[in-house]
């Protein structure tokens, strides 16, 4: 019996994990984008006005194996912000040391590494930090473009669930 139960474990392993009902994803999308402007708001800037990207796909969220049916769908909803913050990359260090704080205040795990610039790949000397919300959202605050800004990215993982859904239903959801 043993064996059979990690056989099924590692099944639904390969497969990407269980599949969730429409309603379920819905709710994980909110999930996703609260987290974010939640980190968003608490660093001092209005979500809706430094949005940049809503994202539904990730590389690491494809069917390779083909072992989805046709009703399956998979999504990982995602969204960044690009606050700034004042006082340059001073600001910025404020802002890391803040939300590190915040985060660790809830009893999630952050980890520091350092930051590079997100066109470039190249080391900018500040730390980005990251974490895991109760949700199992990554949430993550990094150098952004220039001297001030900061990269907030809400990465809601990959998920498997039932129906069809793009950022353009994000509204709706």
């Amino acid at each position: 019996m043993l064996l059979l139960t990690r056989f099924v474990v590692v099944c639904v392993a390969v497969r990407g994990g269980p599949v969730r009902s429409e309603a379920q994803f819905l709710e994980h999308v909110r999930d996703t984008e609260a987290a974010g402007e939640d980190a968003v708001r608490f660093l001092g800037s209005d979500p809706d006005s430094v949005i940049l990207e809503k994202s539904s796909a990730g590389t690491s969220c494809v069917d390779d194996l083909g072992v989805d049916g046709d009703d399956i769908s998979r999504d990982q909803p995602s969204v960044s912000w690009a606050p700034d913050f004042k006082d340059g990359d001073a600001g910025y260090r404020v802002a890391v040391a803040g939300l590190r704080r915040r985060w660790s205040e809830r009893g999630w795990k952050v980890t520091t590494g350092p930051g590079t610039d997100p066109v470039t790949g190249e080391a900018t000397g500040l730390q980005a930090i990251r974490t895991t919300d109760d949700h199992g959202v990554a949430l993550s605050l990094s150098p952004g473009r220039r001297a001030g800004e900061g990269l907030i990215v809400a990465d809601g993982g990959c998920v498997r669930h039932d129906g069809y859904w793009d950022t353009e239903n994000w509204e709706s959801s």
